[in-house]
């Protein structure tokens, strides 16, 4: 993804269950950092040929703007009694 590029930025979520109906949350943070409780954002759900999504709009005026680097992206599900968090693998901003 392009530092200056304002786009969706996509993470599928594979499980058993359609996490849908739940809240979801989203840090974007650069590799090696955990989130904190100011580094979450409300996200959304897409749903992409079957597959659910967390939908984060990142870049110029987005929820997160970011430099070039490396990151990681953290998703937080509300699913009472549960409150999974699932770490993306390493993505690259240029």
């Amino acid at each position: 993804m392009d530092r200056s590029s304002l786009e969706a930025l996509l993470t599928p979520i594979l499980t058993a269950a359609d996490p849908t109906g739940f809240a979801v949350r989203v840090a974007v943070l650069p590799d090696g950092d955990r989130p904190e409780s100011g580094d979450w954002h409300e996200a959304a759900w897409s749903t992409i040929e079957g597959t659910p999504h967390a939908s984060l709009l990142v870049g110029p005026g987005g929820a997160v703007t970011l430099a070039p680097g490396v990151y990681r992206v953290w998703v937080e599900i509300t699913a009472p009694p549960e409150k999974p968090v699932v770490a993306s693998p390493r993505f690259h901003i240029d």
